[in-house]
């Protein structure tokens, strides 16, 4: 089903407009696979592709992203004229956005565990990856991107993922009550739309600020691994491309990009699990 998303149009900074556009599925593979298939075909920026289950879902690392039924599983196809280096940083947007619409939703404090994360307390509430759509890019912009997002809203206690990278939580199990999701993605897309436009443009303090504000690892220590090599130190940085600078023990400086197999663990004990 493909749907144009109610309320959805919003004045872009150089006067074009934006209309998303919903594809709503029951089960699908992976909603990042159909959202590039679309992207492939010349479907237009702002295009969502919604499913009420993954098959085969995926996270960072190439890892399993489970989904059942009564999450938020979406992909969205963006366009957004920005060099290569500076893509890395739209997970940023997109989880600072996330963080603000679940919490005025729901009342639950979130905050944003780098590289793509948003996190309850100790728990992982919601996952990003962006990824490129391949095909042959529109000259003279560069070609689309998929951004695909996974939270978990009404999943209970019992289906929640179990795995060793991380311990998970739903929505309805921080706020022992359920939620509308269409309600949800709506404040998602109100958040995102001119976050999206503020990083685009040459000034976008104001949204670096608010990723400092509402990260868990802005001046933590960490142990960060970067395909296979592991630094530890203090990060003070956090970059408009998505990195972080760690500042480690001699002294040194290091910046991280959230690219390729890049883990981090902050250097604290966790709370119980809800």
């Amino acid at each position: 089903m493909s749907q144009r998303a109610s309320g959805s149009e919003a004045a872009r900074p150089n006067g074009q407009r934006v209309t998303w556009r919903l594809h709503a599925f029951g089960r699908v593979g992976s909603t990042n696979d159909v959202a590039r298939r679309l992207a492939q075909g010349d479907a237009p920026e702002g295009t969502i592709v919604l499913a009420e289950t993954q098959a085969s879902g995926r996270g960072r690392r190439g890892s399993v992203w489970q989904s059942p039924a009564g999450g938020l599983w979406f992909s969205v196809i963006l366009r957004p004229h920005l060099p290569p280096e500076r893509a890395g940083g739209l997970s940023i947007v997109a989880a600072v956005a996330i963080a603000k619409a679940v919490t005025d939703a729901s009342g639950v404090e979130t905050r944003i565990k780098w590289p793509n994360d948003v996190y309850v307390g100790p728990r992982k509430l919601a996952g990003i990856m962006i990824e490129t759509a391949g095909g042959r890019p529109r000259a003279p912009r560069q070609g689309a991107l998929v951004l695909g997002v996974g939270i978990n809203v009404n999943v209970p206690a019992d289906a929640l993922p179990s795995n060793d990278w991380y311990e998970a939580t739903s929505l309805e199990c921080e706020a022992g009550r359920r939620f509308m999701r269409g309600a949800i993605l709506a404040r998602i897309i109100r958040e995102f739309e001119p976050r999206y436009f503020q990083y685009r443009s040459p000034d976008h303090r104001d949204l670096i600020e608010e990723w400092r504000e509402l990260s868990l690892v802005f001046g933590e220590q960490v142990e960060v691994t970067v395909e296979g090599r592991t630094v530890e130190g203090t990060v003070h940085g956090l970059e408009d491309d998505g990195g972080i600078v760690v500042r480690l023990p001699a002294g040194r400086q290091e910046k991280i990009l959230p690219l390729g197999n890049v883990t981090l663990r902050v250097l604290r004990g966790s709370a119980d699990s809800c």
